[in-house]
């Protein structure tokens, strides 16, 4: 059981009658947008393989695919496959140029959540712009 202090407590400590607080949430509910296209973009983070894919991304920005295929220890075709599986979800970006074909995350959503995830970037691998992560 966690015992750390919440990361959020209500303003008052008397709590909404039952009917009103299921009342809110499903209000909360509604106004939000995109929980099945969430899920499914977040279900691709359960394997193993594409998560180092993506940690190798977010370390060296513009890494090739087949520097990843080594750093992973997969082959070619199946760092392909999971990077089109990255690719059609929206969490990276693929840049050809010739024969190479090099790899970036596509938003900051994703960048943020691997450095919450504890991914790191590679030395001389810098922020440009504004991100909320160290």
């Amino acid at each position: 059981m966690d015992t750390a202090d919440p990361v959020h407590v209500r303003a008052d400590d008397d709590g909404l009658p039952d009917d009103q607080l299921v009342g809110e949430l499903r209000s909360l509910l509604a106004a939000a947008d995109g929980f099945e296209q969430l899920a499914e973009r977040m279900a691709l983070l359960s394997d193993p393989r594409r998560l180092r894919i993506l940690f190798c991304i977010h370390a060296h920005p513009g890494v090739r695919s087949s520097d990843i295929a080594r750093a992973i220890g997969a082959s070619d075709s199946t760092t392909s496959h999971a990077l089109a599986l990255l690719r059609d979800a929206g969490w990276v970006r693929a840049e050809r140029s010739g024969r190479e074909v090099r790899y970036d995350l596509t938003d900051s959503f994703a960048h943020d959540l691997l450095h919450e995830l504890g991914s790191d970037h590679l030395p001389g691998v810098h922020h440009h712009g504004p991100h909320t992560s160290a």
